[in-house]
């Protein structure tokens, strides 16, 4: 599969699950997480090698676009930037250090995917 029907896939995956776990009224850190683990199942899958490093950056630039247009667009992002420098700034590190994290899991499990298929085609499986 080409990355860029793979990127499309991994965009598709996580609005679905964006928009399932709001419409389920569950806390949207549950699907960013899960939406890394899958993003790194299909990444670690279908690309093999150097899938950790495409993985690591789709995750986090999807994640930092998603919270952009989260703060541009809703009406408690753009009073939340309004708030206060310190406020904001200590709230937009988090954003980072969480964007990151979620990457370094969707990474790892990438990571772990592309070495179980590569074990197994050494196999012969």
């Amino acid at each position: 599969m080409r990355t860029r029907n793979l990127l499309l896939l991994g965009i598709l995956v996580e609005l679905l699950l964006f928009g399932i776990f709001d419409y389920l009224s569950i806390d949207p850190t549950y699907g960013r997480v899960s939406g890394a683990i899958i993003i790194g199942i299909l990444f670690g899958k279908f690309l093999g090698r150097g899938s950790i490093k495409s993985a690591f950056i789709f995750i986090l630039a999807y994640n930092l676009i998603g919270w952009i247009l989260t703060f541009l667009f809703t009406s408690d992002g753009k009073l939340m930037l309004q708030s206060g420098s310190l406020v904001a700034s200590i709230f937009i590190g988090t954003v980072i250090v969480l964007a990151f994290i979620n990457s370094i899991i969707g990474s790892f499990v990438a990571f772990v995917v592309s070495n179980l298929t590569k074990n197994k085609q050494d196999d012969g499986l």
